[in-house]
């Protein structure tokens, strides 16, 4: 059976970034003996054509798409993905009568709002290895997939959202190297993306927004480091790649692993130059120097809030203590550090922005303060129930197109609210910020001629190009 896989993702802002998802299924399934042939459509200019060329030069029996994200979750700008992958799917039922299959975790988010929208035949919802290969071998076989774990058929897509997600691998060490061979990195890193690298699976914390419970689940399962190791030499051998992130929700937990896998990159003597996700739990001097021993040019603390009542709304694991021992624990390191912020939660006030940017300027300084506006609600959040509860949707809504939630104790217009008290502190950017020309610019111009992080000198844009 001939399979191709399609990576759909074409978002390069703040930069492009590459389809590790899809390499990782793609691998899954070669290694049951199927031929996959990978189409990454981030790297065209013109993808419903460059679809036609493939399935033109090729007979395949199943068309596979790996959907990173529903929309970019942007409330000053939204911008949803629906468009570009109907379209797809389109050029696919024009050229071929290949069953469709969607997946990734843009899809397992809202699997009924996609087979809505599209031509699908087939979805799987959450880890894709196994169940992925489950579906191959029943097509193959000419039997129906039906009552796959994972796996929702059209017959059955208006009951999609309840669908039970696929089986989670418990032993990641099992599975093979994803597919880096089939990714041109070349192409990512020269406009400031990254090779991504996963160190574990699961997120144990429990923010009232966050669909990574339901993707991976609360359990934390962990990658051997030398494993890990060995995939970072690998593609540093194979492509001469240098640029790392290591896409975990929460790099650092749990501390101890973390604290391996910068061992095992030490040991080695690794080239690579790596940045990733960290939140305050454990993040202290000692863990902040082993950071920057191992190769790590950056690390962006995702605090979302920073005074006590938002902590507790967001339903953060970690407190003001915490995040001052963090940010102090980098200064000390000389490690840079880039703090996200998110506006906009249940109850916040324009008291409550003040007070966290009052908190935040008497820790430590950082390089960058990236605040956000406006909480992307998803399905089967407690964010959801809140909305609803609080009349902010519709009762028959799906979620598929964005929907936010913002306070209304933030008063008509949040946006210029927030941005007169982001302007205050050079180091901070808003959406306002981003939305301009002569950011977009500069960020442009960094991510092809400047090193990483490319937010390491926001508070010289703050101090001299703001105005």
């Amino acid at each position: 059976m001939r399979v191709l896989m399609v990576a759909t993702n074409r978002e390069r802002s703040p930069f492009p970034v590459a389809p590790l998802g899809a390499l990782v299924v793609t691998a899954a399934a070669r290694k049951a003996d199927f031929e996959v042939d990978v189409l990454d459509l981030g790297v065209v200019h013109f993808p419903a054509r460059a679809l036609r060329v493939a399935l033109q030069g090729g007979r395949y029996d199943v068309v596979a798409f790996s959907i990173r994200n529903l929309d970019n979750c942007s409330f000053s700008r939204p911008e949803s993905y629906i468009e570009q992958v109907a379209e797809l799917t389109d050029v696919v039922g024009r050229c071929t009568e290949a069953p469709i299959v969607l997946g990734g975790s843009g899809f397992s988010v809202a699997p009924a709002g996609w087979f809505r929208r599209t031509g699908a035949d087939y979805g799987v919802v959450g880890e894709g290895e196994l169940a992925f290969v489950e579906l191959l071998s029943r097509l193959a076989a000419d039997e129906s997939p039906r009552g796959l774990t994972g796996v929702v058929v059209r017959e059955d897509a208006s009951e999609a959202s309840a669908a039970t997600p696929c089986a989670r691998v418990k032993d990641l060490d099992s599975l093979p190297m994803p597919s880096h061979e089939d990714c041109r990195y070349s192409w990512y890193t020269k406009r400031g993306g990254f090779v991504s690298v996963q160190t574990k699976r699961g997120c144990p914390c429990h923010c009232i927004y966050c669909v990574y419970p339901a993707l991976e689940g609360a359990g934390i399962r962990l990658r051997d480091p030398v494993a890990i190791a060995d995939e970072v030499e690998a593609v540093v051998r194979a492509q001469g790649e240098e640029w790392f992130f290591f896409s975990d929700s929460v790099f650092n937990l749990p501390r101890s692993h973390a604290m391996e896998v910068c061992a095992e990159l030490s040991r080695r003597g690794s080239p690579a130059r790596w940045m990733a996700y960290c939140n305050p739990l454990g993040f202290d001097r000692e863990f902040a120097e082993a950071l920057v021993a191992s190769g790590c040019v950056g690390v962006e603390l995702g605090l979302d809030a920073a005074v006590d009542k938002m902590l507790v709304q967001m339903g953060k694991p970690f407190d003001q203590r915490q995040i001052r021992c963090s940010m102090e624990a980098a200064r000390q390191a000389g490690l840079p550090l880039a703090v996200h912020l998110l506006f906009g939660g249940p109850t916040e006030t324009l008291a409550d922005v003040r007070e966290t940017q009052e908190f935040l300027s008497s820790c430590a300084p950082v390089n960058a303060v990236l605040a956000s506006i406006g909480i992307r609600i998803h399905e089967n959040t407690p964010l959801e129930k809140r909305a609803r509860q609080e009349g902010l949707l519709e009762e028959a809504g799906d979620l598929f197109e964005p929907a936010f939630y913002v306070s209304p104790d933030l008063g008509s217009d949040p946006m210029a609210a927030i941005d007169r008290v982001v302007r205050q502190r050079p180091e901070w950017s808003s959406p306002a910020d981003w939305a301009k020309f002569s950011m977009r610019a500069t960020q442009s111009l960094v991510n092809r001629f400047g090193s990483r992080p490319q937010w390491r000198n926001v508070r010289k844009y703050g101090e001299h190009v703001r105005r």
